[in-house]
């Protein structure tokens, strides 16, 4: 019987997580995809980097 209330109160506790989570998020945001590259600032639309990814040394791999 404890594990039983143990695993409801576990569920509440993640869907007033989920909940909050869900209504603190804008509308418009999907994936949590960055529309700007994270080193130089430019507007990449989710896509890689055209300025940082010249500039990146791969050594052939």
């Amino acid at each position: 019987m404890v594990l039983v209330l143990i695993g409801i109160a576990i569920g509440i506790l993640i869907v007033a997580i989920l909940i909050i989570k869900a209504t603190r998020t804008h509308s418009q945001d999907i994936l949590g995809m960055e529309l700007h590259c994270i080193t130089c600032g430019t507007k990449t639309s989710g896509s890689k980097c055209p300025k940082c990814e010249k500039s990146r040394k791969t050594f052939g791999v």
